[in-house]
């Protein structure tokens, strides 16, 4: 049963969902940037900045970064 919230901006699923993205493209580069010598290893080292930093808020607890209509990409 889901309660509807008029101040929650974003669905509870939308986040969970967005959520397990995030995770899984963390663990999908864990290994590649563990690697010195991959060819995007300082892109990958900023995307998985940014993925750490998706989604975010700001002081008035609204979504920033594009969340939740934008995903952070690499390179």
């Amino acid at each position: 049963m889901t309660i509807f919230n008029p101040d929650f901006k974003v669905a509870p699923e939308k986040l969970f969902a967005e959520t397990l993205w995030r995770n899984a493209e963390l663990s999908r580069t864990d290994i590649l940037v563990a690697t010195p010598d991959h060819p995007q290893r300082e892109d990958l080292i900023t995307y998985r900045q940014a993925l750490r930093d998706w989604p975010a808020k700001n002081d008035d607890d609204e979504y920033i970064n594009g969340f939740p209509d934008t995903r952070p990409e690499v390179g």
